[in-house]
């Protein structure tokens, strides 16, 4: 005869300890919206299946976390999948923390932008795993197996709702990607910048609110003018540009980039058109300058051309993502690192 402490125990990881720690985290991405924090891993499978571009990898994002939701509600509501669906997922989360741990990551985001280290992660999904498997055999099962898909399908629906509203309203908040003011250099000591007017460019629809390229190497060979990136930029590249940076002013490579190698290079500098990726919360003043919160590193003096990328877009791009042009062609396209693609001495 079983007991009911033994009951209790083999429903409390499938249809309590499970689904809540499931839930809490697909909260968390719902609630954010952003698709910078999933997996490397889970970014490239999702571009070798196309479903990066445009707005794509937003309504990638809504999936997944209503799939979350869905498979929380089945095993909050004692459904007969409960345990396959506990199982499953755990075990998709502890091969992709895996891959992530393998290639060096050190965030998953698991929890959105508070998650902890992957190790912790997989430390917790795996133990929870064990846990499931360890009090396998059936306990209290639903009768109304309908309605506990109807609550699983609900939750989902509702998630994936949240997340494609939150991302329709950022992207349509961008307005146009090419503005008539642009931010001047800084000087090193200052971070109040200046702004001066440029040519009003014929406008570009707006990015969406999640970007992500998933081959950079494809845009080798290939005229600046065909790609969205670079009409996105708030001034474009001209017949004297030889190298367009996309660098961030909280990334430590950018600093030491801009003041161990572009500082007082004006023979290099001169040909650089440098634009900023900002977040996409940022804040724009009325003269289209970024508003700064102080974190920024200063920019040392150059003869760089600076613009920026539009605000209200999540920008997966590891700066700097440095481009080499000849006439307006790219020659060569590197991210996360920019000495490949210069002539440094």
């Amino acid at each position: 005869m079983t007991s009911p402490n033994s009951t209790t125990a083999r429903a409390l990881f499938p249809h309590v300890i499970i689904p809540a720690w499931l839930a809490l985290g697909a909260t968390f991405k719902m609630v954010e919206s952003d698709a910078r924090l999933l997996p490397k891993s889970v970014l490239q499978t999702l571009g070798s299946l196309g479903l990066t571009e445009g707005n794509l990898l937003s309504f990638s994002l809504a999936g997944m976390v209503g799939i979350e939701f869905l498979f929380a509600g089945l095993m909050f509501t004692r459904s007969a999948y409960a345990r396959p669906a506990a199982a499953a997922i755990l075990g998709l989360f502890c091969l992709i923390l895996g891959v992530e741990l393998a290639g060096g990551a050190d965030s998953c985001g698991c929890l959105g932008a508070w998650s902890p280290h992957p190790a912790v992660m997989l430390g917790i999904d795996g133990g929870l795993l064990l846990g499931l498997l360890l009090t396998w055999r059936r306990a209290g099962r639903t009768m109304n197996e309908g309605g506990a898909w109807g609550v699983g399908v609900a939750a989902g629906f509702v998630a994936a709702g949240v997340v494609v509203v939150q991302t329709t309203r950022i992207g349509a908040d961008t307005g146009p990607a090419n503005e008539t003011a642009v931010a001047l250099e800084e000087n090193g000591d200052d971070n109040n910048e200046g702004t001066d007017l440029v040519p009003t460019q014929t406008p570009e629809p707006p990015p969406p609110a999640n970007w992500y390229c998933t081959d950079f190497d494809a845009y080798v060979g290939k005229q600046w003018q065909d790609l969205a990136l670079f009409r996105w930029c708030s001034i474009r590249p001209d017949a004297s540009t030889t190298h367009i940076v996309f660098y961030s002013r909280n990334c430590d490579h950018c600093e030491e980039m801009f003041h161990f190698d572009f500082a007082g290079r004006n023979d290099l500098t001169s040909g650089i058109l440098a634009v900023e990726i900002p977040d996409a919360d940022a804040e724009i003043t009325a003269d289209g300058s970024l508003v700064r919160n102080g974190s920024e590193w200063p920019l040392p003096e150059t003869a760089c051309t600076f613009a920026r990328l539009p605000n209200g877009t999540n920008w997966i791009i590891t700066a700097p993502l440095v481009v080499g042009l000849d006439n307006g062609t790219i020659t060569c396209i590197n991210e996360g690192d920019h000495t490949p693609c210069m002539d440094l001495e």
